[in-house]
């Protein structure tokens, strides 16, 4: 039976060296090409059924007004041979999520933001029918350049029973650099107990009872790294699949690296791109 894959971008508490008061999501991989449609992009590529996009409220309007409601599947949207094609082509609705207000300032890393987008989508899944709860879950991160095509070719590992890395020099992720991913809800739960088992809270118990913690030391999760988020994730029984070129975007440098390097990431067909919303019912 076909897997439920879900995509998920993480956005919230991105953390770049760009000094910009815009957000930088919105920084262009081509002409009329933001990173973030790139990510969308990349999900639809890699046959997701669903794409949850966490961003806090005060971004999310924006990146919606970019993105839109839903995607066409690029796999289904021109097969010309088939007759009456435009009524095959699918579409993949996207949603947008906040971080908890309980884990702001807590444990809201950057790496968060994929564990509470994987914990999302399958709580509203569960919620609202077994059928639309997500097998697994791929990852994609709008401030990494590489050759998102080639994701196409990989769809039947992406969606297997086994995790997928992309890799670049033979590292993945879990070597915080911002690579794409496939996850279980496995591998959810033991990241997540991983973060509660090490992180620090308001207080700690010592001898003499249980005392403060200085400011500074409160909640160290809200700064893991994705090594640390990830750390209990297995990728020496995952399919690795090696870029040919790739480039880490939350730097200003590795953006002009890019810029220079004569590597390109196409604009695909403005339909495969958005901005595509739902119509609206006219209210009486």
């Amino acid at each position: 039976m076909k897997q439920h894959l879900a995509g998920i971008i993480p956005v919230a508490n991105l953390q770049t060296d760009y000094e910009i008061e815009t957000p930088e999501i919105l920084m262009p991989v081509n002409a009329g090409f933001t990173a973030i449609q790139k990510s969308v992009f990349e999900c639809s590529l890699a046959g997701c059924n669903t794409i949850w996009i966490v961003a806090n409220q005060d971004l999310a309007p924006i990146v919606k007004k970019v993105v839109g409601e839903w995607v066409y599947d690029p796999v289904y949207y021109n097969q010309e041979q088939k007759r009456f094609y435009r009524e095959h082509r699918r579409e993949i609705p996207i949603y947008y999520i906040p971080i908890d207000d309980k884990d702001m300032n807590r444990r809201d890393s950057y790496g968060w933001s994929i564990l509470h987008g994987v914990n999302t989508a399958w709580w509203v899944g569960n919620r609202l029918s077994r059928w639309l709860v997500p097998d697994k879950y791929f990852i994609s991160f709008p401030m990494a350049a590489h050759d998102v095509y080639s994701i196409r070719q990989y769809r039947k590992e992406i969606s297997s029973e086994q995790n997928f890395f992309l890799t670049y020099e033979n590292k993945t992720v879990k070597d915080n650099l911002p690579l794409s991913f496939t996850m279980q809800g496995q591998d959810y739960l033991n990241c997540r107990r991983n973060i509660t088992a090490i992180s620090t809270r308001k207080t700690r118990i010592t001898p003499e009872g249980r005392q403060n913690l200085p400011l500074s030391e409160r909640w160290s999760a809200r700064f893991f790294d994705l090594s640390t988020v990830l750390d209990k994730m297995d990728t020496d029984n995952g399919i690795k699949q090696e870029a040919d070129w790739f480039f880490d975007l939350t730097s200003w440098q590795g953006y002009k690296n890019f810029l220079g390097s004569g590597h390109e990431i196409a604009k695909p067909y403005k339909d495969l791109t958005g901005p595509h919303r739902h119509v609206k019912l006219i209210e009486h």
